[in-house]
């Protein structure tokens, strides 16, 4: 600020006595607008710096300088006030002067500016976002998320957290349309798990409503997402009851190798085995109905098909 001042006294002695009068109201004003940004007062201090930006202007080459200094201030001063209000969650606000930084640093030529303003515009978007999820307040935060893909249409975590917040409102379309634009935009292993579990709550769901057509589709939708064994237990179950036997017997066959200690795995070895049985596969059967003949449950009814079946 020293070497400024020297320079501008150099100026003063080579201009007339009106410029000069103009030019000395001039440097008050900006001298004016340093003081209340050393006083802490940001908001203030950018309008004054714009204001004098404008007289300086008014001035011509005269006040070339001091429009040189302002223009240096101003990006800068409206990238720490957006910081400023990003931080005490005032988001709209903070929004609005990184916006507005953003445009002053690209009319004034400070790049780097511009680029960090443009850059934590979707963070702090998405982190005001992520306070409705955790709040529950699913249907704002679903809103909100999409102001983040507004500014920034690649966000993959945007559509991530935003297919969570349709999802636990119960809106599965959107969830899901959400979720697949997460997959392309690199959150695809996060996306994937979600989306296999809001396919094998469907499966759940209409299996309840014995809509066995509509379980399986879901649950081989779960499965083609992320394989998971509660999604093949229901291909097995709904399966077997549609009297889709080979895919009932994969869909066995897929759980108990996921879940070799399942406190089910007699019932179903003993499903499996009526599935292959009932696919023409009597060589696979017979060997399931003899892991489970000596069942205290089961094993009759697997001796039965034993011996029917002459199993060696």
């Amino acid at each position: 600020m020293k070497k400024f001042f020297v320079t501008l006294v150099v100026v003063l002695l080579s201009v007339g006595a009106a410029s000069a009068q103009d030019l000395e109201s001039l440097t008050e004003a900006y001298n004016n607008a340093a003081t209340l940004l050393n006083d802490g007062n940001k908001e203030a201090a950018v309008e004054a710096f714009q204001a004098v930006l404008t007289q300086a202007g008014a001035l011509g080459d005269e006040g070339a300088e001091i429009a040189t200094n302002c223009k240096g201030v101003i990006p800068d001063l409206l990238l720490s006030i957006a910081k400023g209000k990003a931080n005490d969650k005032a988001t709209d606000a903070a929004v609005d002067y990184f916006n507005k930084a953003v445009a002053a640093a690209a009319e004034y030529g400070n790049e780097e500016v511009a680029a960090e303003a443009k850059g934590l515009i979707p963070q702090v978007l998405l982190q005001a976002a992520t306070t409705l999820l955790n709040a529950k307040d699913y249907a704002a935060a679903a809103a909100a998320y999409q102001k983040v893909i507004d500014v920034d249409p690649e966000n993959g975590m945007a559509f991530l957290r935003m297919g969570m917040a349709y999802a636990s409102a119960g809106n599965q379309d959107s969830a899901v349309a959400a979720l697949e634009k997460a997959v392309e935009f690199g959150q695809a292993d996060n996306a994937k798990k979600q989306l296999s579990n809001i396919f094998v709550k469907a499966a759940a769901a209409a299996q309840k409503a014995k809509d066995n057509q509509g379980a399986l589709e879901a649950a081989q939708k779960s499965v083609e997402y992320l394989d998971n064994a509660t999604a093949q237990k229901l291909i097995g179950i709904t399966a077997l009851a549609l009297k889709q036997n080979a895919v009932a017997a994969e869909g066995f066959e897929a759980y108990l190798a996921q879940t070799p200690d399942a406190k089910d795995k007699v019932q179903i070895t003993y499903q499996l085995a009526t599935a292959l049985l009932g696919a023409g596969q009597n060589d696979k059967a017979c060997g399931y109905f003899k892991q489970i003949a000596d069942d205290a449950q089961f094993g009759e009814a697997a001796k039965y098909q034993i011996t029917v079946l002459k199993c060696n």
